[in-house]
């Protein structure tokens, strides 16, 4: 069977898993029949972030808004100034479809000028970074950011607003939102007032310092309040111990997936055993990437004793949680402690560092590729180390087996 005889709603299919400009730059041009398929194709996940100017003012003229399903706009340096070239150039009204915007470094009067003309009715997925602030228009932000969450088929959300900005808005009350994405720092008493509106709400992603937070629930004395309905936590700016983290993550007991990324001493295995078994009954998943750096140099007596934590039946049979503990005395006193694959997307790599890790079981030792299958930019410092190391290995990128695109940024 040849491709040309397809219907075209197979053909719509194929074109769900290529990019815009794949479709139009590409497929479009292969033949007359490719092409009517394409013009009548109205799922485009329209994404101009880090595109060229020429493809920019392309796509803009050969799509049509109403055949847009997604938008992803920034106002980065590549194009200056991108938002307010698109707003020049597309009539927004005819942005008929739209289920997802993602707005990037825009600034407020932008913001508010596009969600005047976007039917947020539709939308299911909104992210927004605002680049500059204007004090005037809080009130018609926070209108229009009450009219997305207040959707019922709103389900994702991701935001930078600055924490004060967070206590002038008005969460709505048994909101559908079921994932969020929090930027900026935020205070315990604007995450719990969103955790208390959002019965559904059940991932939460947190990327700044958590200070605030953790501070606030430690030393409440009043009676803990409980969010039963979050299964899965990621904190990507972790700075705390181990004992100062048990009061927060106490108040999340349904949690399946917990994902830490960050520094402080908090490496004894058993500590954390116990503090699963008796908060989080339920967690399947359990990732992390933690760096601390020593006062002293380590011997590789010392790091014997952190993994032999992680050694136990819990670690290793129950759960299958695999773990590594890597340190490299010769160029930094920073102790890495990883579960297995690393779970950063961005990785510095030292080859002496993970070369010499040690881990928990002896069936990830045998199995070294599948440590790297979640890394998809990794930086790579030039020295004569790494230049025999890649003559001997022939850059040994077949580590990452998972196929997709690694980027690699090289310094010298």
């Amino acid at each position: 069977m040849s491709i040309e005889t397809l219907p075209v709603e197979l053909f719509h299919c194929i074109l769900d898993n290529l990019d815009t400009e794949t479709i139009v730059f590409s497929v479009r041009h292969v033949c007359r029949l490719f092409r009517s398929f394409v013009n009548t194709y109205d799922r485009y996940i329209l994404n101009l972030i880090s595109i060229s100017k020429r493809n920019f003012h392309l796509l803009c003229r050969l799509i049509h808004p109403h055949h847009v399903i997604s938008l992803k706009l920034s106002n980065e340096e590549r194009i200056a100034d991108q938002i307010d070239l698109f707003i020049s150039l597309i009539r927004l009204r005819q942005f008929t479809r739209l289920y997802s915007i993602t707005l990037l470094d825009i600034k407020e009067c932008q913001l508010n000028f596009i969600l005047k003309r976007i039917n947020l009715n539709l939308l299911t997925s909104f992210s927004f970074n605002i680049k500059r602030y204007d004090d005037r228009r809080i009130q018609t932000t926070n209108k229009y950011l009450r009219s997305i969450v207040s959707q019922l088929n709103f389900r994702k959300m991701e935001f930078n607003l600055k924490n004060e900005r967070i206590s002038k808005f008005s969460w709505p009350c048994n909101c559908s939102i079921q994932y969020l994405i929090i930027n900026e720092n935020i205070s315990m008493n604007n995450l719990s007032n969103i955790l208390q509106c959002s019965p559904h709400l059940h991932k939460i992603i947190l990327k700044q310092e958590l200070e605030d937070i953790i501070t606030n629930v430690s030393l409440k004395s009043t009676r803990p309040i409980y969010f039963p309905q979050l299964t899965s936590l990621t904190m990507e700016k972790y700075s705390m111990t181990i004992g100062e983290l048990e009061p927060f993550i106490s108040l999340t007991p349904s949690l399946v997936y917990l994902k830490l990324i960050g520094g402080q001493y908090i490496f004894d295995g058993k500590r954390w055993e116990q503090f699963i078994e008796i908060n989080l009954p339920n967690l399947d998943k359990f990732e992390f990437y933690f760096d601390y750096w020593s006062l002293e140099k380590k011997t590789s007596e010392d790091l014997e004793l952190i993994i032999a934590s992680f050694r136990t039946s819990f670690w290793i049979e129950h759960k299958k949680w695999f773990v590594a503990c890597a340190y490299d005395n010769t160029r930094s006193n920073i102790i890495h402690l990883y579960s297995i694959p690393i779970c950063k997307s961005c990785l510095n790599y030292n080859i002496e560092l993970y070369k010499n890790a040690l881990f928990n079981s002896t069936t990830i030792m045998s199995n070294h590729q599948c440590i790297y299958n979640d890394v998809n930019s990794l930086y790579l410092y030039l020295n004569k180390v790494l230049a025999n190391y890649i003559q001997e290995k022939y850059l040994h990128l077949n580590i990452f087996r998972n196929q997709r695109r690694v980027k690699l940024c090289f310094q010298t």
